[in-house]
């Protein structure tokens, strides 16, 4: 490059009608710039990193893609568990969830790692740390942002500001600042280590204790500012650019607070302090119980009839009739076409609770949906990470929107969790926690043909297989590792007890 020239990168996430494009990265720069001093010359920033998957170069005559090389940066957590799938477009939508958590964990869990944002949001975090666990060993990753967490409730009288670090950030609402108390009881189900929650207590009870001190006796915590069920796709506007989802955030937020002080009640029990774990308990049993007087009727109907309303109502136990909850969620599905329209809150809870209450081929069906909303309609557009919107792009390519709008927002990437916890069926048992036992439950599908899965637990390796066979037979192969033992239940099956070893089934699937 000649002295003086001016060599200027600018950065994009996708094309548009072939043309290098950018609008959605709003205020963020996104570029570099080099000024040649006529020398041969290595070049690369040393202060800054960029998520992109397009390039535009100018000031370089002759560029050649093999003068340049591209570095993927991202915290070194082993990853060592994998799981794939006889259909190759989930096996893509794995992968992207993978990229999708690589490039978003660089020191901290950041939302997305391209606009200006790239903040450690909570709730994002929590979303999708079970994923995360299942992809790789996370703790200490998750450990360090937990540490930084309680610095900044030790400023804040125990509110969790929405980002971590905390920057110019508000903070105290739900679902993102109940990542202080989901996130270290995740960790501890799938490391089983009680040293998390001892070090994370403080930080547990805090948390809930400022939602008391704002609720009063005026449950004033419905009313303050919450995210909601972010972008879901029912609120009563019908807007395209509409941010905020249609179920009421003040139930929301009743359902967090509850299940918040629930978690501080079972980790004050595991700790053996019984005192802490009773006045929780106590505490929680009361706002249950006037939750349900605000939101539901005697009979068991939820004042808020969305399809995350009957998600959290099933996930947490909310209501008294479930099975009123189970139909209310499968009509409100059936009238959107079979199709999700849900948000950051719902969605990932939402094949969950199907698989909970016996809907696995519901879930199975929303999974392989490739029209919009759907995870594999972003795979048929050419995504190689989770998008943030469920129409990030329109069907001819275009871009939908530019005010808010990121093509690597791991969050959805959530129904990775799923995929662990149902196709491959490997599941974490609360009272045995950091898989010295599991729950073995695989639910085999026709469309997927065949699941290999290999969990490199804190215990040792699980392998659980299975394949579709004709006339509707399914082999299964699982491995134990040592000196753990699983509970196995396979659909038309009695439970079995397992050791550890190698075992190889066969059984009948509708």
């Amino acid at each position: 490059v000649p002295y003086g020239r001016k060599v200027f990168l600018q950065f994009g996430e996708v094309l548009q009608d072939g043309h290098f494009y950018r609008d959605n990265l709003r205020t963020a720069k996104a570029e570099f710039e080099y000024i040649s001093d006529g020398q041969p010359r290595i070049i690369r920033p040393h202060f800054t990193f960029y998520g992109f998957r397009y390039i535009r170069v100018t000031g370089i005559e002759n560029f050649s893609p093999e003068d340049m090389v591209v570095s993927a940066i991202y915290s070194d957590i082993p990853m060592e568990s994998v799981l794939t799938t006889g259909n190759e477009k989930l096996n893509r939508l794995l992968s992207n969830c993978a990229w999708g958590m690589k490039s978003n964990f660089v020191d901290l869990p950041t939302d997305c790692p391209q606009r200006d944002e790239r903040m450690g949001w909570t709730g994002d975090t929590q979303v999708f740390a079970a994923t995360a666990c299942y992809l790789t060993d996370a703790c200490a990753f998750y450990e360090k942002y937990l540490y930084d967490m309680q610095k900044e409730q030790n400023k804040r009288g125990g509110c969790v500001p929405d980002t971590i670090p905390a920057f110019y950030m508000r903070g105290g609402c739900c679902v993102w600042g109940d990542a202080a108390t989901i996130l270290p009881w995740t960790l501890y189900l799938f490391y089983g280590d009680v040293n998390i929650l001892r070090t994370a207590l403080p930080s547990m009870r805090a948390w809930v204790d400022y939602i008391a001190a704002v609720d009063g006796d005026t449950h004033h915590w419905r009313e303050v500012f919450h995210f909601g069920d972010w972008l879901a796709l029912d609120h009563p506007s019908g807007r395209a650019d509409e941010v905020r989802g249609g179920t009421d955030e003040g139930f929301i937020a009743d359902a967090y607070y509850y299940h918040s002080t629930r978690l501080v009640a079972k980790a004050a029990a595991v700790l053996g302090d019984n005192e802490t774990a009773a006045a929780y308990q106590k505490r929680a049993e009361k706002i249950l119980s006037d939750l349900q007087q605000e939101y539901f009727t005697p009979t068991g109907r939820c004042a808020v009839d969305t399809q995350t309303a009957q998600i959290l109502a099933l996930y947490f136990g909310l209501t008294d009739y479930p099975e009123r909850a189970h139909r209310e969620l499968m009509r409100l599905l059936h009238l959107r076409g079979d199709k999700l329209s849900t948000g950051f809150v719902g969605t990932p809870l939402l094949c969950r609770v199907l698989s909970q209450v016996g809907e696995d081929k519901m879930a199975y069906h929303l999974l392989h949906n490739e029209e919009y909303p759907g995870w594999l309609y972003e795979v048929n557009l050419g995504a190689t990470t989770i998008w943030e919107r469920w129409n990030s792009l329109s069907p001819d390519g275009s871009v939908s929107s530019t005010g808010m709008n990121s093509f690597n927002h791991y969050a959805y990437g959530a129904i990775g969790e799923w995929m662990w916890r149902t196709m491959a069926g490997i599941n974490p048992c609360e009272e045995q926690p950091g898989f010295k036992r599991v729950v073995l439950r695989p639910v085999p599908d026709t469309a997927t043909k065949h699941v290999t899965a290999e969990y490199h637990s804190p215990a040792g390796c699980y392998r659980v297989a299975w394949c579709m066979e004709e006339a509707g037979i399914c082999r299964f192969h699982i491995e134990i590792p040592f000196d753990c033992t699983a509970s196995l239940l396979l659909l038309g099956e009695k439970p079995m007890e397992l050791e550890c070893g190698c075992y190889d089934f066969a059984c009948a699937v509708e």
